[in-house]
């Protein structure tokens, strides 16, 4: 399953956050998407297990705030709803240095959500979304739904003049 919510935010949104966003000294240089040490990309987790880890309250109530847009235009778009039950929240950037890896987020019983947050895109700049082969364009303002235990990677970066920023959740998808 893979639902593409689109228009999450305007592009004045993704402006103002992405600006907010790299002028932060949050961002821990070394996260990567698998177990390897090749390909490291600046992130930061926020929230895992469900509960805050990084002591800035201000982008946790942000984010979580967000979740709740994210589930009302998933609601508009595909009759879809999640549950509030935010088990990870983090963030990702990455330039034509940096790759992932294939990967998973969790098991069949949680959700996965990309945002992408980077404020302007052209196709030439690569940084597709790859979820088990299905492409999905990096489109500033959108996100993505897809069951976590489906392999996904983003698509080699190209050349490009900002980081490619992407916003990842991990929903579980009951509360017991």
């Amino acid at each position: 399953m893979v639902k593409i919510i689109n228009n999450v935010l305007t592009p004045e949104d993704c402006f103002s956050l992405y600006g907010s966003l790299i002028n932060r000294n949050m961002w821990n240089l070394v996260r990567a998407s698998g177990e390897s040490l090749g390909g490291t990309f600046p992130g930061v987790n926020l929230v895992a297990g469900g509960k805050p880890i990084h002591n800035d309250p201000y982008w946790i109530g942000y984010f979580n705030c967000l979740f709740d847009r994210i589930n009302q235009k998933l609601k508009e778009q595909h009759n879809f709803l999640l549950e509030r039950n935010i088990n990870r929240i983090a963030l990702n950037a990455q330039n034509n240095n940096h790759y992932t890896e294939f990967h998973v987020d969790g098991d069949l019983n949680t959700f996965s959500i990309i945002g992408f947050l980077t404020p302007q895109w052209a196709e030439n700049w690569g940084g597709e979304l790859n979820i088990e082969g299905e492409t999905v364009k990096y489109k500033p303002g959108d996100f993505v739904l897809f069951n976590s235990n489906q392999l996904h990677k983003s698509q080699e970066i190209k050349q490009l003049p900002y980081w490619r920023i992407s916003v990842s959740y991990v929903i579980n998808k009951s509360k017991s």
